[in-house]
């Protein structure tokens, strides 16, 4: 019997000193692509965490029909998966105002059809995403800022953005029911934003 209590109570303390360092989150503004997210940041030191974000869309966000026949000809979507780990540095105390991360991501992606887009973008003569799907897959890296305010003793708001380097490879379809024969296969280095956010945050405590 009093090995079982020092048990439970060792696991108690266990998973009380654990949650003190750890925080479930969720990137809001994926959420509104109705791209599911969810994300994990442990404490490994005062002024260090680990950060990792997971995100899925598997669903077509617009189909449009043949007016004759019913059938459809054209989808747009934004499917993908992608991974994003973060080591952050933060100037005051960790998961508290401002930080600074250095960040690794690994994604795969089909993308196209997307004709509610304004006029012309990422179009260009009619071979952009609009008009186009993309197949393929990105890896890269990248630098980023955040702060982190605390509303309650369990929930935070999380603003962060971050810019840096992906190399990206992809084959080109005609968007017609997107699956039609393969148009080209290519490569593309990309220097700009690689991670934005407005993330609802869960201390586990």
């Amino acid at each position: 019997m009093k090995r079982w209590v020092f048990l439970t109570g060792a696991l108690l303390l266990s998973i009380s000193g654990f949650g003190q360092n750890f925080a479930i989150k969720s990137n809001i503004l994926y959420d509104a692509t109705s791209t599911i997210n969810l994300g994990f940041e442990y404490a490994l030191s005062d002024k260090l965490t680990l950060d990792v974000g997971v995100n899925y869309n598997p669903w077509v966000l617009q189909k449009e029909l043949d007016p004759r026949s019913g059938d459809v000809v054209s989808e747009g979507k934004i499917k993908h998966f992608m991974i994003q780990p973060e080591l952050r540095w933060w100037m005051c105390e960790k998961f508290n105002r401002h930080f600074v991360g250095v960040h690794a991501q690994y994604a795969q992606y089909n993308v196209g059809g997307l004709s509610f887009l304004p006029a012309g973008w990422g179009d260009h003569h009619n071979d952009g995403i609009q008009n186009k799907r993309f197949e393929g897959w990105l890896g890269g890296t990248g630098v980023s800022y955040g702060y982190h305010l605390v509303l309650a003793s369990r929930f935070s708001l999380e603003f962060t953005l971050g810019v840096g380097y992906a190399y990206m490879q992809f084959d080109k379809y005609n968007c017609e029911k997107c699956s039609s024969e393969k148009l080209s296969s290519s490569t593309m280095h990309y220097i700009g934003p690689t991670k934005a956010g407005i993330t609802a945050v869960f201390m586990l405590k």
